[in-house]
This record gives C-alpha cells, sequence and structure tokens, in this order.
C-alpha cells in the first residue's frame, strides 16, 4: 500500500484549513501589533501619491467647470470653420478655450482689483479710534461683569473659585486657539510656492483637458471596451450620467447663485450706507457656495459692521434688506438655477454637510450636499428597480394561479 494511500484525505484538509487559519491570525496579531508603523507607512505612501494626483484632479475640477464656457464659445466659433492665424490653422475648439482662459482672466483680474481698491479705500476711510473705542468698552463692561459675578458670590456665601477657574480655562482656551490659528497661517504662508505650483500644473492640465477632452474619453471608452463587458461599461457610463447630471446642475449652479449673491449683497448694503459693503457682500458670497453658511456670514458680517458705527437704524434696514434678498434667492434665484436633482429634502443637506464637514472639513462640506444627491438618486433608481424586477416575477405567479383557478 503506497504512503498516499494511507492518508485520510478528510482530515488532511481539514489540517490545512486549520493552519491556513492559524497563520491568518498570526498574521492579523501581527498587523494590530504594528499598527502605529503601518498606518504611518501608509499614510506616508498615500501622501506621496496624493501630492502627485492632486494637480490633476484639480485640473480635472476647472476643466469640468469651465466646460459648458467652452463648448459655448465653440459653437459660436464653429460658423468660421477653420481660421489661419500665424501661419497655421487654429480650429474652433482651440479658439474657444482660448476665449475662454481669456474671459476667465479678466474676470479673476478684474474682482481682484476691486477687491483690493475697496478694502485700501474702506481702510482709508475707516475711523480707528472707533474700533479702539470699542474694545476699550468691551474690556471695561467685561471686567466688571468679571468683578460684580465674583462679588455676588462671595455676599451669597457661594465659593467663587469655580468661576475664576471656569473663566481661566476659558481664557487658556483662547488663547490657544489663537495660537493654533496663527500657527496654521504662517505655515499656509510658508507653503504659498508649493501651492502656487500645484496651482499653475492644474491650470496646464485644465487647458490640455479642455482642449483635448474628446481624446482623453475616447482613448478611455475604448480601455473600458477592451477590458469589460457591454453590460458593465453601460452601467459604469450610467452612473457616470447620473454624476453629471447631479454635479453640473449644483456646482454650476452653486457658482452662479454665489455670484449673484454677492452682487446683490455688495449694491443692497452700499445703498443701505453700511461700511465694508463689497467686502461683506464678497464673503457672503463665497459663503454663499456651502448651503445656510452664506446668511450666516452675511448677517454676522453686517452687525459686525453696524456695531463699529453704532448705527441702530442702519442695521435695522440691512436686517431687513438681507432678509428680502435671502428669501428671493431661497424661493427664485435658487431653484431656478440649481438643477432639478438637487431636490433633496433639508433634514438631509444638514446630514450630508455635518458628514462631509467630519471627513473632509471644507472641501468636504462644498460637495456634500452633490455627493448626499447622487447617494440619494442612486438608492431611488435601487428601489425602484428592485419594485420592478419583483412586479415582472409576481405576475408569472398571478398567471399561473389564476390558470389553477380556471
Amino acid at each position: 500500500m503506497r504512503w498516499k494511500d494511507k492518508i485520510n484525505q478528510k482530515y488532511t484538509q481539514i489540517s490545512v484549513y486549520v493552519i491556513i487559519t492559524c497563520l491568518i491570525i498570526y498574521l492579523l496579531g501581527l498587523i494590530i501589533t504594528n499598527m502605529p508603523a503601518i498606518t504611518h507607512v501608509v499614510l506616508e505612501k498615500l501622501g506621496w501619491v496624493i501630492a502627485v494626483i492632486k494637480p490633476v484632479i484639480i485640473g480635472f475640477a476647472f476643466a469640468y467647470i469651465l466646460n459648458p464656457v467652452v463648448d459655448f464659445f465653440e459653437r459660436r466659433y464653429q460658423r468660421l470653420k477653420k481660421v489661419k492665424l500665424f501661419g497655421g490653422i487654429v480650429y474652433p475648439r482651440s479658439w474657444a478655450v482660448l476665449t475662454s482662459v481669456l474671459v476667465i482672466l479678466v474676470a479673476v483680474v478684474g474682482l481682484i482689483s476691486l477687491l483690493v481698491y475697496t478694502v485700501t479705500d474702506q481702510v482709508r476711510l475707516a475711523n480707528f479710534d472707533d474700533f479702539a473705542n470699542l474694545a476699550k468698552i468691551y474690556a471695561n463692561n467685561l471686567t466688571s461683569f468679571y468683578d460684580s459675578t465674583v462679588d455676588l458670590l462671595d455676599q451669597l456665601n457661594i465659593q467663587s473659585q469655580e468661576f475664576k477657574k471656569y473663566v481661566n480655562d476659558l481664557v487658556n482656551t483662547i488663547g490657544s486657539g489663537m495660537k493654533g490659528f496663527m500657527t496654521a497661517t504662517v505655515n499656509s504662508v510658508k507653503n504659498v510656492s508649493g501651492q502656487v505650483t500645484t496651482v499653475v500644473f492644474a491650470l496646464i492640465i485644465a487647458f490640455y483637458f479642455l482642449l483635448d477632452g474628446k481624446i482623453f474619453t475616447n482613448f478611455l471608452n475604448k480601455f473600458m471596451n477592451a477590458l469589460f463587458s457591454d453590460k458593465f461599461n453601460e452601467r459604469v457610463r450610467g452612473t457616470l450620467r447620473d454624476l453629471d447630471e447631479v454635479f453640473s446642475g449644483y456646482v454650476r449652479g452653486q457658482l452662479t447663485d454665489a455670484m449673484v449673491m454677492a452682487l446683490l449683497i455688495s449694491i443692497t448694503l452700499t445703498i443701505v450706507g453700511v461700511k465694508f459693503a463689497i467686502i461683506i457682500g464678497i464673503l457672503a458670497g463665497i459663503g454663499n457656495l456651502i448651503p445656510y453658511v452664506g446668511p450666516i456670514v452675511a448677517y454676522i458680517s453686517t452687525s459686525l459692521a453696524c456695531l463699529v458705527t453704532g448705527d441702530l437704524k442702519t442695521w435695522v434696514i440691512a436686517m431687513i434688506a438681507l432678509f428680502a434678498i435671502q428669501f428671493i434667492d431661497g424661493n427664485i434665484i435658487g431653484p431656478k438655477l440649481l438643477s432639478n436633482s438637487i431636490q433633496i429634502h433639508p433634514l438631509v443637506v444638514i446630514v450630508s454637510l455635518i458628514v462631509g464637514s467630519a471627513i473632509g472639513g471644507l472641501l468636504g462640506m462644498l460637495l456634500a450636499v452633490p455627493v448626499g444627491a447622487f447617494i440619494k438618486l442612486v438608492f431611488v433608481r435601487f428601489v425602484d428597480q428592485r419594485l420592478e424586477h419583483k412586479a415582472k416575477e409576481k405576475k408569472p405567479q398571478e398567471k399561473k394561479n389564476q390558470e389553477r383557478k380556471a
């Protein structure tokens, strides 16, 4: 009898499974034990990968946002067919990209120039004695409030040590927060050169995405068709269409809405007579990119500007005007600009913002609503498909039951 015949195949298989299980448990133990070192290495490598692909992602985002502008100019240049320039032929797409870039550059330079002029003009006209007096008044009021609270606690035979400790902790917390803010600001200034390099490469990549986007798309389609089935590719294309529908409607709509709100708030507050009106309008417009943030920025900034001058009448008029603008934006401008695919419940918007803030900070909040809308769209379609599938399965069964009864 050969030695292979003496081996029990069942017990051999069980032994192999036991050995493999023990090895897996041992490896998991090693991973858990060395998790900090592994996490550090993984994050380090991921940081390098992110640093490499970051300009590509930013460039793609720029190209995606600017593509409708390029398409608009391309349709206008289509009438010219081919145009000769400097001895060569420039195609409509090339003209459209160049025109779009020039228009965006002029708009950005104009906006920055307006902002710089407004800030310098407002600072030149500002009465810094008002700021100094206001700071002194608040400092004296806080000191008086602190002393009176301590005296009141002593009169009531309540130990004021806890209150003093709480105030000291609060002051230390504020000081630590300011220190951290200053440190982050200094680090950001130090990294300006790196950020500028990233933006420059991103703009170059965006230019080529806009110019040769169809070439990249055709190559990607060939690549997908070569590797995957037609059914899978159709699902991927459907998902990408849904993503484009949601993000194009939201991102481009929000950008337009932000510019409209910045213009309306700046003009309105200037007419009302609020100081730093244009600055407040620009800040509110930027804040309007995130749901519910724009109105908060507008109200707080306007209140602070009116608080400096102590003009209660101007503050009341400004608050009423801002409320009217926000009402018009929420009920007329916003719904007209945003795509119909972004019709999600306000509770879902708030939850999306909380989750986006926890995951990605400010960028997460900017992308939270379109991502939430996309998830909602996928979920609704999944439910509809399941119900449709069940209805198809139910019809033959009902037919059989009717035949049996007959």
